[in-house]
C-alpha cells in the first residue's frame, strides 16, 4: 500500500479540486453556460474518459492484478446490497416520503466515481489505481442502469423499461473503453507510440475538464435550495461517511486493508452523489430539487471527507 503523509494526501486532493474554481468563476461571469457544460460532459463521457481508462490499463500483465478484478466487482456488489438495506431502514426511521425514498437509496449507492473518482485516484495513487477505479465505475454502471433506474422510478408512474432500453444504457463509450483496455491488458497488447501517446494526452485532459464541469454546476446551483433541503444533510451524512465505512468493513472482512485495491474500493465509495441522479430524477418525474441538493452538498463536502477517509486508510 502506498504510504502517504497527511499533508501529501491533502495536497494531492487540493491540486485536483482547485480546478473547480475556474469552472465556477467563468460560469458566474456568463462565459460558460449549461450548453457548454453539456458539450464538455459529452466530450468527457465519449472521448476523454475512455482514453484515460485505456491508457491506465496499458501496463505489464499481472495475474495478481487480474485476479483482483473479481474482488472489485464482489466488494461493490456487497456494498450495494448493504447500502440498499441501510437506505430502507433509514427511510423508514426518518419517514421519508415515497417519492424521495427511492432517490435517497440511489444517491446513497451511486457516487461520482468517474468524473471525480478517477481524477482523484490518478492524482492520489497513480495509474494502477485508475485501473481498479475504472472497474469500480463499470460495476456502478451495471447496477445504475438496472437497479438504479428502478429506484428512481419508485413512486413514479412511468412504464417499465424494456430489456433493449436497459441494454442500450449499459453499452456506452465508458463501458466500451473499459472493455477495450481490459482486452488489451489481458492479451498483453501494447499500443504503438503513434497511438498510445495521443490516447494518453487525450485521457490526461479528463481531470481538468471534469472539475470545470463540476464547478460550473456548483455556480448554477441555488444556495437556498442547497441548504434548506433538510433531507440533503442526511444524504451527505450517509453517502460521505456511512457508505465508505460500510465499504471499509466489507474490504476488511474480505481482502484486508493493506493493499492498493482496498484503498481504491473505499475511496470510490467515498465519492459524492452521482450527477446522473439529477438527470434520471428529471427524466422519471422524481424530486429533482432533492436530487440536486444531494449532489451539490456532497460535492462540496467531499473536499473535506475524502482526505479524512484517505488518512484513515493510512492508519488501519
Amino acid at each position: 500500500m502506498q504510504s502517504l503523509a497527511t499533508i501529501d494526501i491533502i495536497a494531492a486532493l487540493a491540486k485536483t479540486f482547485i480546478i473547480i474554481l475556474p469552472g465556477y468563476i467563468v460560469t458566474k461571469l456568463g462565459i460558460l453556460d449549461s450548453r457548454h457544460t453539456a458539450g464538455m460532459s459529452s466530450l468527457i463521457t465519449c472521448v476523454t474518459y475512455p482514453c484515460l481508462v485505456i491508457s491506465a490499463m496499458q501496463m505489464e500483465f499481472s495475474m495478481q492484478v487480474l485476479n483482483n478484478c473479481k474482488y472489485v466487482v464482489l466488494i461493490f456488489l456487497g456494498a450495494v446490497v448493504c447500502a440498499l438495506i441501510t437506505s430502507k431502514i433509514v427511510s423508514a426511521i426518518v419517514k421519508l416520503p415515497p417519492e424521495r425514498a427511492g432517490i435517497f437509496a440511489f444517491m446513497l449507492v451511486f457516487g461520482n466515481t468517474g468524473f471525480i473518482g478517477l481524477p482523484v485516484l490518478n492524482g492520489l495513487l497513480g495509474s494502477e489505481a485508475v485501473f481498479y477505479g475504472a472497474l469500480c465505475d463499470s460495476s456502478y454502471d451495471i447496477f445504475m442502469f438496472t437497479i438504479g433506474i428502478a429506484l428512481i422510478r419508485n413512486g413514479a408512474s412511468e412504464d417499465e423499461l424494456s430489456f433493449g432500453q436497459t441494454l442500450k444504457g449499459l453499452i456506452n463509450p465508458c463501458m466500451i473503453g473499459v472493455l477495450i483496455g481490459l482486452t488489451l491488458y489481458i492479451c498483453g497488447i501494447t499500443l504503438p507510440d503513434i497511438i498510445a501517446v495521443p490516447v494518453e494526452r487525450i485521457g490526461g485532459i479528463t481531470s481538468p475538464l471534469a472539475m470545470i464541469v463540476v464547478g460550473s454546476h456548483l455556480a448554477r446551483a441555488r444556495m437556498r435550495d442547497l441548504f434548506t433541503c433538510g433531507h440533503a444533510y442526511l444524504v451527505c451524512l450517509m453517502k460521505l461517511i456511512a457508505f465508505p465505512l460500510i465499504a471499509l468493513a466489507i474490504v476488511k472482512l474480505t481482502i484486508g486493508t493493506g493493499t492498493l485495491l482496498a484503498q481504491v474500493c473505499v475511496l470510490q465509495a467515498a465519492m459524492p452523489v452521482a450527477m446522473l441522479s439529477v438527470i434520471l430524477s428529471e427524466r422519471y418525474r422524481g424530486d429533482v430539487r432533492f436530487a440536486s441538493a444531494g449532489v451539490m452538498m456532497t460535492t462540496l463536502m467531499c473536499i473535506i471527507t475524502i482526505p479524512l477517509h484517505a488518512i484513515l486508510l493510512q492508519h488501519i
